[in-house]
């Protein structure tokens, strides 16, 4: 069956550099000091536009794509790492990012769209994510060796009205209960003049410390941190995704070992820009830079902008990299929910992307490039299903935690697949998505009493069939709630192919066969598939609309 021959890992093929980038002289410690990891975060990016994932999937026979130019991720993190092929998130991005930091999913957290960028009559509807929540952060402060924790670039896991009572949220409360040190933005980026998301926003921008960055350096004139700065000048220092290098440039040779980054990017997250020219490179022994300039059409197309808004994103990680020491860190690289429809390519479909739960939305580039790494890892792809929630105990047991110690429900640690085992950790991998948000009861972990669900969006998969319930509540009638579902065969669903006899199946590559379709009643594997997937939902997922 195809579907059994992709689920383990694999060997693949990628470009080679001939060394791995690192600072001028790597640093000598005990053999047992637990390693630094640096987990970074791009936004708005699916595996369409990533060129490592892109050369993966031509592989398994799916139409050419158009991918940005991004040689840092393909040959000095793919190549050198293990890539995730089946790594689901949530479809928007403050979602995504509770989950990664709980291990925990949005019904559970209350995060469950999008946090706008105001406060007002709505607020209530769009509450951050509680500072009651155990963050990642909390766990490895706890690990035999304490890790210090910082946080760099976008936050957008605080409300308005949130921010207004306490400014220090990524901190948590007290400060310091989550992270130890915190700079950059806090929603996505607007001009501090206008408060509207203007193509100039990512050279004018408002830039909060929580803590400064630099010992003797004080960003919050007069007074010291926390304060809010407005980031402008020349872009190439006020550039946002430089701004967030240069941070973690220049906070990496001081933060004391072993030390957790949590570093994420703006771009290519809107507003679509032309990127300025003359932007800092990387220029350390063994890094790499695009080959030619990122090339644009006359006027330029949003999916153009976005691509060379990432291939400048994947400059600047090149220069993170830089200063990372490679023999005792950690580089694990997500896109934090797929690709914005406006810069949908062909064969992609723009109605598949951000916030679907089609594979355009959730289905994302997860990159972990370790000196641990089983050399049989090394340049590899993985099958195995794994989740954003799975990165909270992933980073807890490479940090030496003890699994009884991470007390996140929907967390499974994949650091078995990184030393070269093969079995299935997961058999379903589950996401969701819901409005409004709330905050858990404080004993019972509940939404509160009052709270009334309008939405939710589930999705569950198996290795090869996947489930979507779509949850409505009706705008004039609260009592009335709809389901509706989708079932696609995502590897053996696709057209046949028939240049070989007999015809051979092949992989639904887009979701354009959904089994459900018209009150079809699926038969033999996609009717046990379904009956096993509701059932998983009914179980261990239950809806919020009741």
């Amino acid at each position: 069956m195809l579907f059994a021959a992709l689920a383990a890992c694999a060997p693949q093929t990628a470009p080679q550099t001939a060394q791995q980038p690192g600072p001028a002289s790597a640093r000598t410690e005990p053999a047992h000091k637990p390693r630094n990891v640096v987990l970074i975060v791009i936004d708005d990016v699916g595996v369409d536009l990533v060129g490592a994932y892109e050369s993966y999937y031509r592989s398994l026979g799916m139409p050419p794509g158009t991918p940005a130019n991004t040689p840092v991720i393909d040959q000095l993190l793919a190549a050198r790492g293990l890539m995730f092929t089946s790594a689901w998130t949530s479809p928007t991005c403050s979602p995504s990012r509770a989950q990664l930091l709980t291990g925990r999913c949005a019904f559970r957290t209350g995060v469950g769209r999008i946090l706008p960028q105001s406060g007002g009559p709505s607020a209530e509807r769009s509450v951050g994510l509680s500072l009651r929540e155990t963050l990642l952060p909390m766990v490895l402060h706890a690990a035999p060796q304490p890790y210090v924790c910082a946080a760099l670039g976008k936050w957008h896991l605080a409300s308005a009205d949130q921010l207004d009572a306490y400014p220090l949220h990524p901190l948590g409360q007290p400060a310091g209960r989550w992270f130890d040190i915190y700079a950059g933005s806090l929603f996505n980026l607007q001009d501090p003049d206008t408060h509207a998301e203007e193509k100039t926003a990512y050279w004018r921008w408002t830039k909060f410390y929580a803590t400064a960055l630099e010992s003797g350096v004080n960003p919050c004139p007069p007074g010291e941190p926390p304060c809010s700065v407005t980031v402008s000048g020349p872009p190439s220092s006020s550039y946002a995704c430089v701004d967030t290098a240069n941070d973690a440039l220049t906070l990496l040779p001081r933060l004391a070992e072993p030390f957790f980054l949590y570093l994420c990017f703006n771009g290519p997250h809107f507003p679509e820009h032309v990127v300025p020219k003359g932007l800092p490179r990387a220029t350390c022994e063994g890094s790499v830079v695009a080959s030619a300039p990122c090339a644009l059409s006359t006027p330029p197309t949003t999916p153009e902008l976005v691509r060379c808004m990432l291939a400048e994103v994947d400059a600047q990680i090149g220069r993170v990299l830089c200063a990372v020491d490679a023999s005792d860190t950690i580089v694990i690289l997500a896109g934090d929910n797929g690709t914005v429809p406006e810069a949908a390519l062909a064969p992609y479909k723009p109605e598949h992307g951000k916030a679907s739960m089609f594979e355009g939305g959730i289905h994302v580039p997860l990159i972990v490039r370790s000196p641990d790494l089983a050399p049989a890892r090394d340049g590899a792809t993985c099958g195995q299903l794994v989740g954003f929630t799975d990165l909270f105990a992933t980073i807890a047991e490479l940090a030496g935690v003890a699994r009884e110690h991470v007390q996140a429900e929907d967390s499974i640690s994949f650091a078995p697949y990184l030393a070269g085992g093969d079995r299935a950790l997961r058999k379903t991998l589950f996401v969701d998505e819901l409005t409004p948000n709330f905050t858990p009861d404080a004993e019972t972990g509940a939404p509160p009493e009052s709270y009334v669900c309008e939405r939710q969006n589930q999705a569950i998969r198996d290795e090869r069939f996947k489930l979507v319930r779509r949850w409505r509540r009706d705008a004039n009638d609260a009592k009335k709630v709809r389901c509706t579902e989708e079932l696609f065969d995502l590897l053996e669903g696709g057209p046949p192919d028939t240049s070989v006899d007999p015809p051979r199946p092949t992989r639904d590559f887009f979701e354009q066969r959904n089994l459900l379709r018209r009150g079809a009643v699926p038969e033999g594997p996609a009717a046990q598939a379904l009956a096993a997937l509701r059932a998983q939902l009914d179980a261990n997922y239950p809806t919020l609309l009741r």
